[in-house]
């Protein structure tokens, strides 16, 4: 299970440092699949999901939220490494007397990496525990969690459609790819979501599902709009 989880979040590390360098249409897929947080949390999810399967009981909350931690950890720690290693965004920068930026930028990469980590152990909990709700809990109660689920897969990418919205009429042609994009993990979260509480225990009550979707979309929003403000302000 562990193993699993970390060799998917190995495979996230590498293709979202790789999403970094491409360019085009190119990258609106490799960001898609590989370096949003749709991406990232869907992995998480379905990872919990399937490890709720394996036990049961608190075990299996455990196993669940372990899965879906491990996997956003090690996508971060892989991600971040790859930088470091690779060198190429914080090497060779000078400061305005002329020294070296070096320490500097490393120290922005391990500020980075410390808040990804402790983001990845608190969403992982979250998702593991939705997942595990999703494939263990009652009818009413599953639905509910699926709703949750998506509407925090969704909240990144939602937020970023709002934001949108707001540009002037004269960029929209040059934004139209990048709109697209986020529309598919909006619609992309829906159906992970709805395609996972059909897969659970229970016949899902679509009433609660779209009921808890609607409501904790407000919530995910408020939640990515923080995170969203920490990483423009260089956190």
């Amino acid at each position: 299970m562990y193993g699993r989880a970390a060799l998917a979040g190995l495979v996230l590390g590498v293709l979202a440092f790789a999403a970094d360098h491409c360019h085009g249409l190119l990258a609106v897929a490799m960001v898609l699949v590989s370096s949003s947080g749709l991406a990232w949390g869907a992995a998480a999810l379905v990872l919990a999901f399937a490890a709720a399967n394996e036990r049961t009981g608190v075990g299996g909350r455990r196993a669940a939220a372990g899965a879906a931690v491990t996997v956003l950890a090690v996508a971060t720690l892989v991600y971040y490494g790859v930088i470091v290693v690779d060198g190429d965004r914080w090497r060779g920068g000078t400061l305005d007397d002329g020294s070296s930026a070096d320490a500097m930028a490393l120290r922005s990469i391990a500020t980075a990496t410390a808040f990804w980590l402790a983001a990845s152990a608190a969403g992982g909990v979250v998702l593991g525990l939705l997942g595990h709700a999703i494939r263990r809990s009652g009818p009413r109660a599953a639905a509910v969690a699926a709703g949750a689920a998506g509407a925090l897969l969704a909240g990144q990418a939602a937020l970023r459609l709002i934001q949108m919205s707001g540009y002037d009429q004269r960029f929209l042609s040059e934004l139209a790819p990048w709109a697209a994009e986020t529309a598919a993990e909006v619609a992309l979260a829906a159906v992970l979501s709805v395609a996972l509480l059909r897969r659970g225990a229970h016949r899902p009550h679509w009433g609660w599902y779209a009921a808890a979707t609607v409501t904790l979309l407000a919530v995910a929003l408020a939640g990515w709009s923080v995170v969203e403000t920490v990483r423009a302000t260089g956190y």
